[in-house]
């Protein structure tokens, strides 16, 4: 992008900053379990910033977490249980410095929700690798599969400007293929990329034109559970 264009990025980020983040948080607890057939269930840990946290949804269950809980019990035929591990406005680096020194037990499959925050932040490339691999080799410790789902496509967010959405989604793809290098050689670490959603309709969108709608969240939890070899 223009350098000269930078300042206008700032500000218009700083702009959305004060506008997003109004939906309320999720209620219920942070943990859930969707029933099956006899036999143990499939461990599933949701981690990572706002939208582990289940911004845009009443509940967890209707948030990411529960989606791809459901979608995994669907595909497998295992019962599930599930817990979800958020914190709104988390980078790589408070996800590595916070939530994941209380990641506790062992679980089947990890799915990390990160990026975005590293990417309004203008932290750089360097920084969010070094943190990255720091988090990804802790879950590794965890979980027996890990999954990183890529940054998502920011030229379909309605309450971004155009050139926020522009520069955003160059940052993106500077992060994803960061990602894809750490995730790379790790047979347990898998990247998926986000721009198999396709086109996000309205729907996909909570109120604030930022987080998911439980509409969303069950969409993207499914095009990630598509791309598991469970």
């Amino acid at each position: 992008m223009n350098p000269l264009l930078l300042p206008l990025v700032a500000a218009q980020a700083a702009y959305v900053h004060r506008t997003i983040g109004k939906e309320p948080r999720p209620e219920g607890p942070t943990t859930g379990f969707v029933p099956g057939p006899p036999g143990a269930p499939l461990r599933l840990l949701v981690i990572g910033d706002s939208s582990a946290s289940g911004r845009g949804a009443p509940t967890h269950d209707l948030a990411f977490a529960g989606s791809m809980a459901r979608a995994i019990a669907k595909r497998t035929g295992r019962p599930v249980e599930w817990r979800a591990m958020g914190k709104y406005g988390a980078t790589s680096e408070r996800i590595r410095h916070g939530i994941l020194t209380e990641v506790t037990g062992e679980w089947d499959l990890a799915v990390l929700l990160v990026g975005v925050n590293d990417i309004l932040a203008r932290r750089s490339v360097e920084a969010w690798t070094r943190d990255l691999i720091a988090i990804v080799e802790t879950l590794e410790q965890h979980a027996a599969h890990t999954v990183l789902p890529g940054t998502p496509e920011f030229g379909a967010f309605p309450s971004l400007p155009r050139t926020l959405r522009r520069y955003l989604a160059e940052r993106g793809q500077a992060l994803d293929v960061a990602a894809r290098l750490v995730c790379a050689g790790r047979t347990s670490v898998q990247w998926v990329s986000s721009a198999d959603l396709g086109p996000a309709e309205p729907s996909f969108f909570a109120a604030d034109g930022f987080h998911a709608s439980p509409a969303g969240y069950a969409r993207w939890a499914q095009a990630v559970c598509d791309h598991l070899d469970l």
